[in-house]
C-alpha cells in the first residue's frame, strides 16, 4: 500500500482521562481519552470461546485516542448486553467486533501514523480515512468474503463509538461508503450439503458412539456433549448458537400429541422463538439403535450432568460439563463453539469418516443444517415453502443459501435425442401433432418418456433426455426461444432451481444440439428467437408447470 497519503482533520492533544455519558454530544475538543489502568475487557461466559479482549499491546502505538475509545465503547456495549440478557447484541456478536473489526483496523492505523508522523484521535476517521482503510483491505492477501467481514466489523464497531458519544463529529450518512462489497451473497460460498454415503456413514458413527453413552451412566464430557450435539443438529436442522444456548427446559410436552414433543429455541438474528415438533421414543435403547432422536438426546443431558450443572454460574444453561485440561479440571464449563469444534474433529479422527473422494470429512453443524434442508427439499419435491418452514427462514434465503440441486444432477443430464439436418415435415416420421414446445417429438403419445395413457407428453423438460426426442432446422426457433426465457428468468426462476432443471438444457442447446447445424443459420435463429420470441417462451410459466 502507498503510504504518501495524508490525513484530513484537525490534530488536538489527548490528556487525562474522563467519563463519556452514553449518547452525549461531547467535542472532540472535550474528549480526553487515554490508556486506562485496565486495557482488558472481559466477556462473560457466551457461545463462543473468546474471553477477553487485551488492547495493551496497542496502546502506545500512536492512536491511544481510538484504542481507548474503541475500549471503551466495548466496555459499555458488554454491560448492556448483561443488562438485558443478550437481547441489545449478544457477546458473540460483540467478540466479532474486536476478533474482526479493532483487530483489523489497528494496523491501518499504525501505517497512517507512520505515514504522517502524528498522534491520530478519532477527529482524524473520516469519510477519506475510511475510503483508505478499505483501500489497505483490498491490498491485503484478504479474500473477499474476509474484506467484507473486516471491514463490517470496524464499520460496527465505530458507530457504536459514536451512539456512545465518542466519535461526536462523525456523519454517519456520508462517511461511510455505499455498498463496497457489491454480490457478496452470490461470491460466498456456503456450507455443501453432505452425499448420501457421506451421511450414513455419520448416522453409523453417531449411532455406534450413542449405544456408548446410553450404556454408560457418569456424566458426559465434552466429546460425548458433541456428539449430542451432532445428533440434535442432524434430526432439527438447528443453527450453531440456538443449540449452544439451548436451555434445560427447552423441550415441553406437546398439547395434542402423546408421541411428539417441542424443541424451543431463540434465534437472535431473526429476534424471534422458534418451536420444532420432535419424535419420542418409547425406551432409551432406541433412541441409539434406531433414530437418533434429538428429544432423548436433551433429556439424557439434562440427567446425567444435573450435579455439574448445579455448579455452574447458570444452572439452566443445558451444554455444561466438567474441564479436564489442568486449568479447569473437574470445574463445570460451557461447551462453547471452538470446544465443539475441537471435539467434533476428535470425532471425524476416531471413526474415519471420510469424503467421498477418500479425504478426511469437514464437519460441522451448518453442514448438517445444509444436509437435513436439502433432504426435505428433495422429499418435498422442492416445496419451497415447506422447506423453508422447517429451516425456519424466508423462501429467498433458502433459494440463495440451502437449495442446491444434487451432485448426479449433471451427470444424469445428457442430450439422448436425435438432431436431424434434413427437413423431415414432409416425411410420414414427424407429423404436426408430433411438434413439441421445444422441438418435435416421434412419438408424443407412445414415446420413450410420454405417459403411455394416450395422453400426449407434457414434460417439456425432459425432452432433453428423452429418447424420442428431435430436433430439426425449422426447430431451432421455438428451440432457442426457450434457450433464450431460460436465461431472462434466472432470477425469477430462483437461483438453486434454475441451476438444477435449466444450466444444464442451456449447456446442451449450446454444446451438443447446436452444432449439429448450420452455423450461419443456427446464428439466424438465435437472434430471431432473442428479439423476436416464440409465443409459448416468452416467460418460463409452462416451465414452472412441468416441474
Amino acid at each position: 500500500m502507498k503510504k504518501d497519503f495524508t490525513l484530513e482533520g484537525h490534530k488536538i492533544g489527548v490528556q487525562g482521562a474522563g467519563e463519556i455519558a452514553s449518547g452525549a454530544t461531547t467535542t472532540i475538543d472535550q474528549l480526553r481519552l487515554s490508556k486506562p489502568e485496565i486495557t482488558v475487557v472481559t466477556f462473560p461466559e457466551h457461545a463462543g470461546g473468546t474471553r477477553n479482549a487485551d488492547f495493551g499491546p496497542f496502546y502506545g502505538q500512536g492512536y491511544d485516542n481510538i484504542t481507548a475509545a474503541c475500549q471503551r465503547t466495548l466496555e459499555k456495549l458488554v454491560a448492556e448486553s448483561v443488562k438485558t440478557k443478550g437481547k441489545s447484541l449478544s457477546l458473540t456478536t460483540i467478540v466479532g467486533y474486536w476478533q474482526h473489526g479493532f483487530r483489523y483496523l489497528a494496523p491501518f492505523l499504525s501505517l497512517i501514523h507512520a505515514a504522517s508522523g502524528e498522534r491520530l484521535t478519532m477527529a482524524d476517521l473520516n469519510a477519506d480515512s475510511i475510503k483508505q482503510f478499505l483501500q489497505y483491505l483490498r491490498n491485503e492477501p484478504f479474500g473477499y468474503g474476509a474484506q467484507k467481514r473486516f471491514f463490517d466489523g470496524t464499520k460496527a464497531l465505530l458507530r457504536a463509538c459514536h451512539r456512545f458519544g465518542l466519535w461526536p463529529e462523525a456523519d454517519m450518512k456520508t462517511v461511510w461508503p455505499a455498498n463496497p462489497f457489491p454480490n457478496s451473497n452470490k461470491r460466498a460460498k456456503g456450507q455443501k450439503a453432505l452425499s448420501k454415503n457421506e451421511k450414513r456413514f455419520l448416522v453409523k458413527a453417531l449411532r455406534k458412539d450413542m449405544e456408548r453413552i446410553v450404556a454408560q451412566s457418569e456424566p458426559l464430557g465434552r466429546y460425548d456433549l458433541a456428539v449430542c450435539v451432532l445428533s440434535i443438529a442432524l434430526s432439527t436442522g438447528m443453527n450453531l448458537t440456538p443449540i449452544l444456548e439451548l436451555t434445560t427446559d427447552c423441550v415441553q410436552p406437546h398439547p395434542l400429541k402423546s408421541n411428539l414433543r417441542l424443541l424451543v429455541s431463540f434465534k437472535r438474528r431473526g429476534n424471534a422463538t422458534h418451536v420444532v415438533a420432535l419424535r419420542k421414543s418409547e425406551e432409551v435403547s432406541e433412541m441409539a439403535s434406531i433414530h437418533l432422536y434429538a428429544a432423548d438426546a436433551i433429556d439424557l443431558i439434562v440427567t446425567r450432568n444435573a450435579t455439574t450443572r448445579a455448579q455452574f454460574d447458570d444452572p439452566n444453561r443445558l451444554l455444561v460439563y466438567k474441564g479436564a485440561r489442568s486449568k479447569y479440571v473437574d470445574k463445570p464449563c460451557r461447551l462453547t463453539s471452538s470446544v465443539l469444534n475441537y471435539s467434533i474433529n476428535a470425532f471425524v479422527d476416531q471413526h474415519q469418516l471420510q469424503t467421498d473422494d477418500g479425504k478426511p470429512l469437514t464437519l460441522n453443524v451448518s453442514r448438517l443444517r445444509q444436509t437435513l434442508l436439502n433432504r426435505i427439499w428433495e422429499m418435498s419435491g422442492q416445496d419451497p415453502l415447506m422447506t423453508a418452514r422447517t429451516g425456519r427462514h424466508a423462501v429467498e434465503t433458502g433459494n440463495a443459501h440451502y437449495w442446491e440441486a444434487p451432485p448426479e444432477a449433471e451427470t444424469n443430464m445428457r442430450f439422448l435425442g436425435e438432431a436431424r439436418v434434413e427437413e423431415l415435415l414432409s416425411t410420414p416420421t414427424i407429423i404436426a401433432s408430433d411438434r413439441t414446445p421445444v422441438a418435435s417429438c416421434q412419438n408424443v403419445r407412445r414415446g420413450h418418456r410420454a405417459p403411455k395413457d394416450g395422453e400426449p407428453c407434457q414434460d417439456y423438460l425432459g425432452c432433453f433426455r428423452c429418447k424420442s426426442f428431435v430436433v430439426t432446422g425449422d426447430d431451432l426457433y421455438r428451440l432457442f426461444s426457450f434457450y433464450w426465457a431460460a436465461l431472462r428468468n434466472y432470477d425469477t426462476f430462483g437461483g438453486k432451481r434454475w441451476a438444477k432443471y435449466l444450466k444444464q438444457v442451456v449447456r446442451l442447446i449450446d454444446e451438443e444440439i447446436a452444432p449439429h447445424f448450420d452455423a450461419v443459420f443456427v446464428n439466424k435463429q438465435r437472434e430471431r428467437a432473442k428479439h423476436q420470441p416464440h409465443p409459448f417462451w416468452r416467460d418460463l410459466s409452462m416451465a414452472r408447470m412441468a416441474i
